[in-house]
Parts: C-alpha cells; structure tokens; sequence
C-alpha cells in the first residue's frame, strides 16, 4: 500500500485552475446574497464601478468590517479572471489575502496579480495547505514565474509541515536548467525527499535528473528510508511501507532506475519500513525483469537466502 505521505506531491495538480472560495462567501440576509451574487458577477466582468458601488452598499448595510468577509468570493473571482484594477479595489478596501488566491494566481502566471497581493500582505513563504508546499511549487513549469518569485524572496527550500518543498515540485515537474537555477539560490538536495520525487518524473530524463543530484557537493541520500530522518512523519506513515529511492523504482517496475541506483551505489539488503525488500516490492507489483535483475546480484547483497523471493 502506497504511503500517504509519498503521495501527497503526486496527488497535487500544479496545473489546474479548479479551486474552492473557503467560504469566502456569507451572508446573512437574502437581500445581502444578491447584493453579494451582483459584486461577484461585476469583478467577473471587471466592472470596477460596479464592484465599487456594489461593495458600498454591502459596507453601508453591515459595516466595513463584516463587508469584507461576504465580498471575498468576489476577490477570488478577480483574480481568477485577471482584473487587476478589481483586485486592487478589493484589498485596498480590506480583504484578506488567501492562499487559494495565491494558488490560482500563480496557475494562471499572473504576475501582475501575484504583486498586488505580495503588496498587501502574502508572505511568498507560506505553505499553502499545510500538506501543501508554498506557490513557487505551482510556478516551477513555468521560468519566468519562478523568477519572478525568487526576487520577491521565495525559498526553494520553504516547506509544508511534509517533508516537501518547491524544489520537491520542480525534480518532478521541471526542466533542469530550472531545477539548477533553484540550486543556484540556494536549493538544498538534503531535503524535501528529491530522490523519491524525481522518480516519479513522466519524461524520459529522470535518470539525468537523478544524475544531477547526486552530482552534488552534499548529495540527497539513496540508502535512507523515506522521512527516516524525520521522526514524527516516519512513525506516523511506516504502517504504509516507507522505502528507499530503489523500493520506489522497484515497486514502479522502473528498471531503467533501479540499475542506475543500483551502480551509484543503492543497497538493496535494505527493508523498508514494513521489513520487505525492494526484490520483494517488484514481485509483488508483478514487475519480473526488475526482480530478475535484483536476483542476479552477489549473494551479498541481501540479508539471507530466505529473504530472496523466487518467480
């Protein structure tokens, strides 16, 4: 079974435009429901008049303060649309900036969105879920975004309370000229489980970005369980069967990979977190050329003839 943990990068969609208004919407009265359905539909259409003269009449019914909370459905749908006059309109009139805005602004590579709300109080740095690493993961397919982040002080090694990062996306996501400028500033391969995320890259280049990697100075383990170094979350998720970078490309019948770890030096004597070995996880998922070849190693390389599983 699949940890959940290790599927948390994967089960993110860096590209969709899908989001939820958090209840950003609510009202009390129906009277304030139209007045509210009104404002939406004006910063659909950036009709900045009509926002105004919508959201003034919410303000003179309610206050300014509980204004705010009904019209931030309305602050979504701005900058899901790109109106930038609205949007401005909105948080100058005191909306609270969310991390779903910043979601969809960054998926939509509105820049110009992007600093209207850095300019009024987004931290670049904030996880936008707590499972959920910062913005700059949803920018890494795209370099002029990512940029546009690391001016404005965005850390590539910014995590959600997992384990993941930006640099978590952009080993699964991104080109290696990107991936290297991440570097650059100061991205560290120790953290964010790169090894286990660049393996689940779609393009044939995986082993070129594994390759790059483990090329440098201070290279991410390949011999280490996954978040074994992170207490609370291994003890938390090795009912799941948490494994080396060699378990997750046997388990995927990757033999591509599980021939270039093995030849950098991945152990495969090594049990993952429910005591199978990456042999036994390429039998079990039916992958009989990564088992043959995990056979054909020295005796050596396993605990004892009895661990070794046969076809």
């Amino acid at each position: 079974m699949p940890s959940e943990a290790q599927d948390v990068l994967s089960a993110l969609d860096f590209t969709t435009t899908d989001h939820e208004t958090h209840n950003f919407a609510s009202s009390n009265t129906p009277e304030c429901d139209v007045d509210v359905e009104q404002l939406e539909v004006a910063a659909i259409a950036g009709d900045l008049e009509a926002v105004k003269s919508r959201m003034g009449k919410i303000k003179r019914s309610g206050g300014a303060e509980e204004a705010a909370v009904p019209s931030g459905s309305a602050l979504m749908f701005a900058v899901d649309h790109g109106r930038k006059d609205v949007v401005e309109y909105l948080l100058s009139e005191g909306l609270t900036v969310h991390t779903t805005h910043v979601k969809v602004a960054t998926i939509k590579r509105d820049t110009a969105v992007l600093e209207l709300l850095f300019r009024h109080g987004w931290d670049v740095n904030t996880p936008i879920e707590w499972c959920v690493p910062t913005a700059l993961a949803f920018a890494v397919e795209d370099p002029a975004v990512v940029d546009w982040f690391l001016a404005h002080g965005a850390d590539p090694n910014a995590r959600c309370l997992l384990d993941i990062t930006p640099l978590s996306a952009a080993v699964e996501f991104a080109d290696l000229p990107t991936i290297q400028r991440l570097v650059d500033q100061g991205g560290s391969v120790m953290c964010g489980q790169l090894m286990h995320y660049a393996l689940r890259r779609k393009s044939d280049d995986r082993l070129q970005i594994m390759e790059f990697l483990l090329q440098q100075p201070s290279p991410p383990p390949i011999c280490k369980l996954m978040y074994q170094d992170e207490l609370w979350w291994f003890e938390s998720q090795k009912f799941f069967g948490l494994g080396t970078p060699l378990h997750d490309a046997a388990a995927s019948g990757d033999l591509d990979a599980v021939r270039f770890l093995i030849a950098m030096g991945s152990d495969p004597s090594i049990k993952d977190s429910l005591g199978k070995l990456a042999i036994e996880k390429a039998r079990k998922h039916g992958h009989d050329l990564v088992v043959l070849f995990l056979r054909s190693l020295p005796p050596q390389s396993y605990p004892s003839p009895a661990a070794e599983p046969h076809l």
